[in-house]
């Protein structure tokens, strides 16, 4: 975790500056989202019999719905895979904002996420055979939105889900707007996740650093 306490750090202290002067962009909490991730790992994982890697690619999609005053419900997934290997993250949540002067907002989201693991190990005599995990968790998390500039909406958050052994993620998510309802994105996230220990000895904290490119597109459902 230490390595990525700067980021944030750094990402918190830039939009602490966005508080300071209103640039009149609309906190938006109702939008859906998608596009390519790229995951890299703190260890090589077998991905396949004979091969092992510490990246995968993949997607991830998000939608958040602001039904109500500053109440929102928001799921999150994310999928990646490589050979035979894939991880999967999902989340709902149910959320609430409040604003910080005319720029800015923070919230604080409680819900439930999925962590699921799949190994393929079909073979040529034996097919649809695969090694599988999952394992559910209460999960909270605080953040904020910050219109830094009139096209550039920065959102820092911390997260933490009661595993067995706890997932930590820092994350610093990224909107370039283009027009008042569509967005690129550009994200980045540090997970660590301790696995704890086997009959062989302890195993190693395992940790994510994840990078986003998508689109989003904000409504109104008012």
């Amino acid at each position: 975790m230490k390595n990525a306490f700067p980021l944030f750090a750094l990402g918190c202290a830039i939009t602490t500056s966005a508080i300071a002067g209103p640039v009149e962009l609309q906190q938006n909490y109702s939008y859906i989202s998608a596009g390519y991730q790229y995951s890299l790992f703190s260890e090589y994982l077998p991905t396949d019999i004979n091969s092992s890697y510490d990246n995968m690619s993949g997607y991830y999609a998000r939608a958040s719905i602001n039904p109500v005053g500053q109440v929102f419900l928001e799921g999150r997934y994310d999928d990646v895979s490589r050979d035979r290997l894939g991880f999967s993250h999902s989340l709902i949540g149910l959320g609430y904002y409040t604003p910080v002067g005319q720029n800015s907002s923070i919230y604080a989201l409680l819900g439930a996420e999925k962590l699921s693991a799949d190994m393929d190990l079909s073979t040529p005599l034996f097919s649809d055979i695969s090694l599988t995990y999952s394992d559910t968790a209460f999960t909270a998390e605080v953040g904020g939105k910050f219109n830094l500039t009139k096209h550039w909406t920065a959102e820092p958050a911390i997260r933490v889900a009661t595993f067995d052994e706890p997932l930590y993620e820092l994350r610093l998510d990224n909107q370039i707007h283009l027009t008042d309802a569509w967005s690129l994105e550009a994200n980045i996230a540090h997970r660590a996740m301790d696995l704890g220990t086997t009959p062989f000895g302890e195993l190693p904290v395992l940790k994510e650093m994840n990078f986003r490119i998508g689109a989003r597109y904000q409504f109104n459902i008012l």
